[in-house]
């Protein structure tokens, strides 16, 4: 017998900036072409965000000699799949678009990962840049390099890490979201506050008002605050090891609620749910002390979040949860608090108890 050892070990550094302020993507194009992420560049829009910004940004990036080209996709989640995919792969090979070019997802969650997901896997591996235009997607999906595609039924079932070159994140954008949308946002926005910021918390408590009316300096700070907890979890888990797993809170049984209502809930909408739940779940197994469970529940109240009845069987979501691809050992796993800014990963939770609360919080958020 021979035996060969193949030494790969290597490391390479994949940092990259977030940049968050108001007006930047009047000065995305400029940002591009200095940082000469690739020889030419490829838009990835969605019909809405194509119309909004990114045929100007074309315009812009020609203007400034940039090789450019915009392609786009229907607007929607059901575009985060394996056929648009498929189709975008077709596209970039038409335009003969190699390893030395770079992709540009100017758009929300969507947007984004389906365009990180295609510069990971196209002639496997192209640069890519997001410049998320929705709220959600600048506090949570354009940074941490998941990118993935949905499964029926499967949420993000194929996918890989991908990290950016860079994050240019336009505040002014959120103008042109919906009101719908920018709560979808703001789910996110708590659930960060709960996992890792008690001050943060405390913040938001104060400042419903100022984001929902999209003041300059509360979005910013809020954005900014958000990235710098994310990218926090992220250098220290960049793979989903183990402690990155914390920003799954409020997605176990938010991501069943989703599939459950086929994507007729926002993303945001849904995590909310899961967030009250999971809250509900900690407080009733005494590990989230009634003052923050109290406080949780008023603030998802506030910003009007998870408090409309749904029409769902508890035992489906439980089904669709049982499935989820964060789960081991046939158990279901869950991200629970246990004081505003601290939480715990469990898999002991009684399926009783998950479904009891199921039950109340699908009633009567």
């Amino acid at each position: 017998m021979q035996s060969l050892r193949v030494s790969l070990r290597k490391e390479v550094d994949a940092s990259y900036d977030i940049v968050v302020d108001s007006g930047l993507l009047g000065r995305t194009a400029g940002e591009l072409a200095r940082g000469r992420f690739g020889k030419r560049l490829v838009l990835v829009c969605d019909e809405t965000t194509r119309a909004l910004f990114g045929e100007t940004l074309l315009a812009d990036l020609r203007a400034a000699d940039v090789q450019a080209d915009l392609l786009s996709v229907p607007a929607g989640e059901q575009s985060k799949c394996l056929a648009v995919f498929e189709r975008l792969c077709g596209d970039l090979r038409d335009l003969r678009i190699s390893r030395k070019d770079c992709l540009v997802a100017v758009g929300g969650g969507m947007v984004g990962d389906l365009t990180g997901f295609v510069a990971g896997c196209y002639m496997r591996g192209l640069p890519f840049v997001q410049v998320p235009t929705t709220l959600l997607s600048q506090v949570d999906s354009s940074v941490g390099g998941k990118v993935a595609v949905n499964l029926p039924g499967a949420k993000n079932y194929i996918g890989l890490f991908h990290q950016p070159k860079k994050v240019l994140v336009d505040v002014d954008t959120l103008a042109s979201l919906p009101p719908r949308e920018l709560d979808s946002g703001l789910a996110e926005v708590l659930k960060y506050a709960v996992i890792a910021d008690a001050e943060f918390f405390s913040y938001l408590e104060d400042k419903r008002d100022a984001l929902r009316s999209l003041e300059r300096e509360a979005v910013i700070r809020t954005v900014a605050t958000c990235c710098a907890i994310k990218a926090s979890i992220v250098e220290r888990d960049e793979r989903e090891a183990g402690p990155r797993m914390v920003l799954n809170y409020g997605h176990t049984l938010g991501h069943a609620v989703e599939d459950a209502m086929h994507y007729a809930l926002t993303h945001g909408e849904c995590v909310a749910y899961g967030m009250r739940a999971a809250a509900r779940l900690a407080n009733a197994m005494n590990l989230f002390p009634a003052a923050d469970y109290h406080r949780h529940e008023q603030l998802l109240d506030r910003y009007g979040l998870a408090v409309a009845p749904l029409d769902l069987d508890p035992d489906e979501l439980l089904r669709i949860a049982s499935g989820d691809k964060k789960n081991s050992g046939g158990r279901i796993t869950f991200i629970l608090p246990t004081s505003l800014g601290q939480t715990t990963r469990r898999d002991d939770v009684p399926q009783d108890l998950v479904r009891s609360v199921l039950a109340d919080t699908l009633r009567r958020a």
